[in-house]
């Protein structure tokens, strides 16, 4: 597995210097939220500081924005807006130079209706598919966050098959909170998985603490790796270079140990 972190745009210099200390990626989280993408200023100046840096950022990834957003919304307002913020992240991602952006699916979890399903699935099959086809050059994930089932996942993928740089991205951590066991996820998600992000939680919130501070059973993690012959790209996705490192430290001894 190659882990990655979260970069500290604030403490850039030690972000920089822990990366090529312990052959860590980046993924950016900058850009995803609203006090940085609304403003072209601060989008030109993260940008600007990022690509000046001199390190290799074609195995980075980017998180794209996802808070509110609905691709399928049947307000037609929404659903432009969802897709010019998507369209948007995409645009940045090029222009860093990274590997692939990850994306939200955008459902309410819970609610399991065919007409509310059946029209997320076909508005994202078109959406995606073309996204794909203007930037082959990027991976396009698609990450599980409220889903309680993997399926709809799964009817993606049967749809997007033919589609290369379109994959899932397991977050381990949200899968973990679901009613359905974690064996399923991962075994549904296995032949399609791109990229993951990983941390703890106390099985009950979705708290991003670090690996072995919670609750979540890593040694199992391991086992269904090896199981499903999964080896990807995985952000340790927690704030803090502190925290970073300790986590770091933990899952490398952990699948180190085979």
């Amino acid at each position: 597995m190659q882990f990655s972190i979260i970069p500290d745009f604030g403490n850039l210099d030690k972000t920089v210097s822990f990366s090529g200390q312990n052959g860590t990626d980046w993924e950016y989280n900058d850009f995803c939220y609203p006090d940085v993408y609304e403003s072209e200023a601060e989008i030109e100046r993260r940008i600007t500081t990022y690509t000046e840096i001199d390190r290799d950022r074609s195995k980075d990834t980017m998180h794209g924005a996802f808070l509110g957003l609905d691709i399928a919304a049947i307000d037609p307002v929404l659903r432009e807006r969802s897709k010019e913020l998507c369209r948007q992240s995409v645009d940045i991602a090029r222009r860093l130079g990274v590997k692939g952006v990850v994306f939200h699916t955008g459902l309410i979890g819970q609610l399991r209706l065919d007409y509310y399903l059946n029209n997320w699935l076909e508005e994202s099959v078109k959406f995606w598919t073309d996204i794909c086809s203007q930037n082959t050059n990027l991976m396009i994930y698609m990450e599980n966050s409220f889903e309680q089932e993997p399926d709809i996942f799964v009817r993606l993928m049967e749809h997007m098959k033919e589609v290369s740089n379109f994959k899932l991205c397991l977050d381990y951590g949200h899968a973990i909170l679901t009613k359905t066991p974690i064996d399923e996820w991962v075994g549904a998600f296995a032949p399609y998985i791109g990229h993951m992000h990983l941390n703890d939680n106390d099985i009950k919130d979705d708290l991003h603490l670090v690996p072995g501070t919670g609750k979540i059973d890593f040694g199992h993690f391991k086992e269904l790796m090896k199981e499903n012959d999964i080896d990807t790209s995985v952000l340790l996705e927690i704030n803090g270079l502190d925290k970073a490192k300790a986590a770091l430290e933990y899952m490398s001894e952990l699948m180190g140990n085979e």
